[in-house]
C-alpha cells in the first residue's frame, strides 16, 4: 500500500467529515442566537412546562438549561452518536464489497488495520467535536447566553468522548458480526438503551443507580456547563472505550472473515 491504512481512511473519509462538520457547525446557529429574544418574550418558559420538562430536561428558560437542551442533550448530542456509529461501522463492515479483503491480502495484521482504523475514528471524532466547540461558542457568544468557555469546552468534551465510547462498542460489534446491518442495529439498540437509562433514572427516586450504568451519565451527569469538567467521569469514558477497543482488537483477529 502507498500509505498507512489510517491516512488511507482519513482521505477516504474526507468529503463524509466535511459534510458532517458543516452540519454540526450549522445546529449551535439554528438555536443559540435567537436564545435572548426567546427569552424576553416568555417564550422558553412555555416550551419549558411541555416538551422539554416531559423528555427530563429542567430549567429551560436559563441560559445553561437552554443550550443543555437545543445542544449537548439534543440535536448535537444525536448528530454526534450518528456520526460515531456511522462512520465506525464503514470501518469494520466492508465484506460486502469486498475493501477488508483487499485490506487484509496487503503485508498488514489484523489488530493493526483495526487499530488504524480506530485512530483514524478518533481524530474525525476530534475535528468534529472542535467544530461543535467553536460552534457553540459562537453561538452563545450571539445570543447573549452567560456561560463560562471552559464550562462549554468541559460539556464538548465529554460529548466527544461519549461518540468515541459509542464508536468503540459499534466497532467491537461490526468486529464481531462484520454485518453493515446487523452492526447498525445493534449500535443504535445500545444508544438508545443508554440515553433512556440516564433520562428515565433521573425522573424517579433511587434511580441514580440505573443512571450510572449509562455512558451518557458520565459525559453530561454532572452538568459541565454549569459546574465544569468532572476529570473523575471523563476518564471513565475514556478507560471504558479502551476496554471495548481491546475486546474489538481480539474478536477480530480471531473472526472468520472467509466468503
Amino acid at each position: 500500500m502507498s500509505r498507512s491504512v489510517f491516512t488511507q481512511t482519513l482521505k477516504e473519509q474526507r468529503r463524509g467529515l466535511i459534510g458532517w462538520s458543516i452540519g454540526l457547525a450549522v445546529v449551535p446557529m439554528m438555536y443559540l442566537p435567537s436564545y435572548q429574544s426567546l427569552r424576553d418574550q416568555g417564550s422558553l418558559d412555555i416550551a419549558q412546562n411541555t416538551m422539554y420538562e416531559a423528555m427530563g430536561l429542567s430549567d429551560f428558560a436559563s441560559a445553561t438549561g437552554y443550550l443543555n437542551a437545543t445542544v449537548f442533550s439534543l440535536m448535537g448530542l444525536l448528530l454526534m452518536v450518528i456520526f460515531a456509529v456511522t462512520f465506525a461501522t464503514r470501518s469494520v463492515t466492508q465484506e460486502e464489497n469486498g475493501m477488508l479483503d483487499l485490506l487484509l491480502a496487503q503485508p498488514i495484521d489484523r489488530k493493526s488495520l483495526l487499530a488504524q482504523r480506530f485512530a483514524a475514528l478518533a481524530v474525525q471524532i476530534a475535528v468534529v467535536t472542535s467544530v461543535l466547540t467553536l460552534s457553540v461558542l459562537a453561538g452563545a457568544n450571539s445570543g447573549g447566553l452567560d456561560i463560562a468557555a471552559g464550562h462549554i469546552v468541559a460539556a464538548s468534551a465529554g460529548l466527544g468522548l461519549l461518540a468515541m465510547l459509542i464508536g468503540a462498542i459499534t466497532l467491537l460489534l461490526g468486529a464481531a458480526t462484520g454485518k453493515r446491518p446487523l452492526t447498525l442495529g445493534f449500535a443504535a439498540l445500545v444508544a438508545v438503551a443508554g440515553y433512556l437509562a440516564n433520562n428515565l433514572g433521573g425522573m424517579f427516586d433511587g434511580g441514580e443507580w440505573l443512571r450510572r450504568l449509562s455512558p451518557f451519565y458520565y459525559a453530561n451527569g454532572h452538568s459541565p456547563l454549569v459546574n465544569g469538567a468532572d476529570l473523575g467521569h471523563l476518564a471513565v469514558l475514556v478507560l471504558l472505550a479502551a476496554v471495548v477497543v481491546a475486546a474489538a482488537l481480539a474478536v477480530f483477529d480471531r473472526r472468520d472473515l472467509a466468503v
